[in-house]
């Protein structure tokens, strides 16, 4: 395993320039002709389509401008994608906008491969009253075609007073390369000034130092195994006596991540009192593994790669759930579920065996199942009006279940399991269709365990507290802060430098590019402590004057593919911040792997002896019957 030494934090800080009277430019507010760049490469302020999925990899181009130093490129790379064209986007407030006419004027030039179209479009957005065709209709805003020189698009639109956002974007469809430069916004005829913004803070005085340390707490170590643990102690204090804790990830392939996790989780249960993980992964397959941890006779790898997701699949997850079985030896005192429900395979197959017993039953629940395998015409992409007529038959099967007298434990699940079925339907009419359907998940399972206490485990951008994120979508995190206040609170992590594993064309290890000026990782680098929480919680209500740092840098969001660095909210993303100072990316159980993989890895926590017994027992052992499960 390639190891790297980096620095990561549980940490909640951005900080501001100080000290300057005249502090220099750092970009403007919408950064419309791409002069400010991150790392001397992606133009700041806009908001860019992953090209992992879309194809198109964005990118300043100092050599192909058309007025000042550079023009954002947009080039095709070949490779699997879930969209057919790319696009960045920038988001105007509906009070500047509303009830105004918008004109976006911008110059393009293009190199034809295949079909290239090139331009600018207005997009009002209400949250509220999502159109899934949103960017759907790009080909009748016009554009510049095949091959062109630099070339003025215009598109103007007059916008409903009623408007929360409306989203400036530019787009490419087609294959081949398109440059876009120069950027001008016109409200009611008149040119809108975009406005300069001071440089981010970037060093600390040494008050400012001082200061900050008063928000933070050392950790030892990150190791699970790692023996004493007093140093998290400071956790009884950080959770009080909240339901729900969401633990983030700065990317969703760091070991050292995976196992700080895997410490805070253990000291929550031996602790705390907390007796329910919960996973974003789907539901249904989770539970398997729920079968396995108090006490059932399986596989733990084959259970993991039964979940779909790879992030997952790893010999840090396998290390924390042996410990899970073993805490749960004498009795079940910890429950192991997921909160996704990405994947629809796993709720359809536990409700066949709930109506196998009657024909009619039976033909709907496969008539379900049969629409339900032609529900994507392509990757990605939902079919709306099968959606629709899915949840109609899902109706049905709720009237017919709730009509019967079974076990209301059977009831429940059942019921469930449809529920998570119109969650997965839900995408095409719903952009926060995953995590508004995550946070009711674990809303539920609340709600059925009264007096317990759960862990979610997630991205840094689920687990957030943000009622909305950058690109308007809303997170988990903001849900559940809505439902249930102060008794959900949050860690978030950052690092300095290192690797991970992401997925590009493949899941391959990538560099972590080392935090740059202007960025919070960079600026609690200068604290010189390896691993770290700090107290974003406390500094919001001693109003310290940390806080006026907050809100100008930005803020490292690796999610399974590798992009990089988003300004963010950082004071009122999370509670608490973990800091770590080396990453390495995680050991990945493949699936052509054998069975005995935990023998062969570098990793440490893989070659325990009872690994090494699991290898011994059949692949397909028997698993407990429900009545060992707590819900």
């Amino acid at each position: 395993m390639n190891k790297s030494y980096l620095k990561i934090s549980f940490v909640s800080v951005l900080l501001f320039c100080a000290g300057c009277t005249r502090p220099p430019i750092y970009s403007t507010e919408y950064n419309l002709d791409f002069e400010y760049a991150k790392n001397d490469s992606v133009p700041t302020q806009w908001i860019f389509r992953n090209s992992s999925a879309t194809g198109y990899v964005l990118s300043l181009d100092k050599q192909v401008k058309q007025h000042g130093e550079a023009s954002l490129r947009a080039r095709w790379q070949e490779g699997p994608t879930m969209t057919v064209w790319g696009g960045f986007q920038n988001i105007l407030p509906g009070e500047l906008v509303a009830g105004k006419e918008l004109e976006i004027s911008g110059w393009v030039k293009t190199k034809d491969s295949v079909n290239v179209c090139a331009g600018y479009g207005i997009f009002p957005y209400n949250p509220e009253k999502y159109d899934p065709d949103l960017f759907g209709r790009i080909d009748t805003v016009g554009g510049v075609r095949g091959m062109s020189e630099w070339t003025r698009h215009t598109v103007r639109q007059t916008i409903d007073k009623d408007v929360p956002y409306v989203l400036i974007a530019g787009f490419v469809t087609g294959k081949g390369t398109a440059w876009f430069d120069n950027i001008e916004l016109r409200i009611d005829g008149v040119r809108y000034e975009d406005k300069a913004i001071p440089a981010p803070k970037t060093e600390l005085s040494d008050r400012e130092k001082k200061e900050l340390r008063r928000y933070v707490y050392p950790l030892r170590t990150c190791e699970p195994d790692g023996g004493d643990t007093q140093d998290l102690d400071i956790l009884r204090q950080l959770v009080g006596e909240c339901r729900a804790v969401g633990l983030g990830e700065n990317t969703h392939g760091t070991s050292e991540v995976f196992k700080m996790k895997d410490r805070i989780i253990r000291y929550l249960a031996e602790n705390c009192g907390f007796d329910i993980f919960a996973l974003e992964a789907n539901m249904p397959e989770c539970y398997q593994l729920n079968n396995y941890t108090v006490g059932g006779i399986d596989n733990p790898i084959r259970l993991l790669i039964g979940i779909y997701m790879w992030p997952w699949r790893t010999h840090e997850m396998l290390n924390m759930i042996e410990w899970m079985k073993a805490f749960n030896a004498s009795e079940p005192r910890i429950t192991f579920t997921g909160v996704d429900m990405q994947n629809y395979n796993g709720p359809i197959l536990r409700l066949q065996p709930i109506f196998e017993k009657n024909p009619s039953d039976k033909n709907l629940v496969e008539k379900i199942k049969d629409k339900l395998h032609r529900i994507y015409p392509r990757p990605f992409q939902i079919d709306g009006e099968l959606a629709e007529d899915i949840d109609s038959d899902l109706e049905e099967l709720k009237t017919r279940i709730e009509a019967k007298n079974r076990p209301p434990m059977q009831r429940a699940w059942a019921l469930q399991n449809i529920e998570l079925l119109h969650q997965f339907l839900s995408q095409k009419k719903d952009p926060d269709w995953r995590d508004r359907g995550m946070a009711e998940n674990l809303l539920w399972i609340l709600r059925n365990n009264p007096g317990s206490k759960a862990v979610v485990w997630a991205h840094n951008a689920h687990i957030n507290c943000l009622k909305q994120v950058a690109i308007l979508q809303r997170s988990m995190g903001g849900f559940l802060k809505k439902s249930i206040g102060d008794d959900y609170r949050t860690f978030g992590f950052v690092g300095y430098e290192g690797s991970y594993t992401a997925w590009k064309n493949g899941l391959r290890s990538f560099e972590l590019p080392k935090a740059h000026p202007g960025t919070l990782e960079y600026v609690l680098g200068q604290l010189d402590e390896p691993l770290f929480i700090l107290d974003l919680k406390k500094m919001r209500e001693e109003d310290s004057s940390c806080l006026q740092w907050l809100g100008n840098l930005e803020f490292r969001e690796v999610g399974a593919t590798p992009e990089i660095f988003y300004n963010t909210q950082i004071s009122d993303m999370f509670d608490f911040h973990p800091k770590y100072l080396g990453i390495a990316h995680d050991t990945i159980i493949q699936k052509e792997e054998p069975e005995n993989l935990c023998e062969s890895r570098d990793n440490a926590n893989s070659k325990t002896t009872a690994m090494k017994k699991l290898q011994l027992k059949k692949k397909r052992s028997p698993i407990l019957p429900i009545k060992r499960q707590r819900w």
